[in-house]
């Protein structure tokens, strides 16, 4: 199941490519600053909006040491490490994407701030008690083993430590595929936001909070569609880069399945007793 995972997220030359979309943007990628990835680096539902919601709500401090489980091409960690002065390692389970995420961060001067490795999040190669909090954005639709997904980011939090994630989640049904977590059922593994917290707390999690973003999904997914379908707009996009040629069918699917709550996108913020 791995490996189809890692087969769906591999582009080649990742990097080299996002590279070059910004400068079609008008940015110099040799002269790149962090806000220059915008719009290019969030490969989750709502984007950059969608990063700083779910940030707001963690107990973040400055000095934090975090993990980003499924860290794609680093946006989220590049962002908290940024905007709140917290260190944030990223471990992702496709080496182009890790890549990826280790260029752009040189290119922003972020290099020293983030780091990021190729790992998997059932087998999380760090210590007990190694981080001050932990998160994870758009990767549990992607894993059938959830009681092991959250029992390692269990066991790797310190005592006190918050986990989060925010992804999307079953509610009423199915997508159409593909979507942009899988090209077909085989590997998508949904849950419900029930399910999900049943799993949280057999993991030894105290669930603080569950927030419904579907709303919001919804109308940015719909915003994305609308945009794609522009060939001119499409040509300056990062989706066509990371989601592979069927993109525009993948944004069509999860517009359609969020917009009749079919699916929904869920943030649940926990903490470690």
């Amino acid at each position: 199941m791995e490996e189809r995972v890692v087969a769906h997220y591999t582009r080649e030359d990742l990097a080299v490519r996002l590279l070059a979309l910004v400068e079609a943007q008008g940015r110099d990628p040799r002269r790149l600053r962090p806000e220059d990835l915008v719009g290019v680096e969030d490969m989750h539902v709502g984007g950059r909006a969608a990063t700083e919601r779910f940030a707001g709500a963690l107990p973040l401090q400055p000095g934090m040491e975090l993990l980003d489980i499924g860290s794609g091409l680093g946006g989220a960690a590049r962002f908290l490490a940024l905007a709140y002065g917290c260190r944030v390692t990223g471990i992702d389970l496709t080496t182009a994407l890790v890549a990826a995420a280790r260029t752009l961060s040189a290119r922003v001067g972020m290099g020293d701030r983030v780091r990021f490795e190729t790992a998997s999040a059932l087998d999380l190669p760090f210590a007990e008690a190694s981080f001050d909090g932990a998160y994870t954005i758009h990767v549990g639709m992607n894993v059938a083993a959830k009681d092991r997904f959250y029992a390692e980011a269990f066991r790797v939090v310190k005592p006190g430590g918050f986990f989060a994630l925010y992804d999307v989640v079953r509610l009423a049904g199915d997508p159409g595929y593909p979507v942009p977590w899988a090209e077909s059922p085989e590997t998508s593994h949904l849950a419900t936001p029930e399910r999900l917290e049943e799993l949280l707390h057999e993991a030894g999690f105290e669930v603080r909070e569950v927030v419904d973003r579907t709303a919001e999904g919804a109308a940015a997914m719909a915003e994305s569609a609308a945009r794609i379908a522009d060939p001119g707009a499409a040509a300056r996009a990062s989706a066509p880069l990371v989601m592979g040629a069927d993109y525009r069918a993948k944004i069509a699917n999860i517009a359609a399945a969020l917009g009749d709550r079919r699916l929904g996108c869920f943030e649940i913020h926990c903490r470690r007793p």
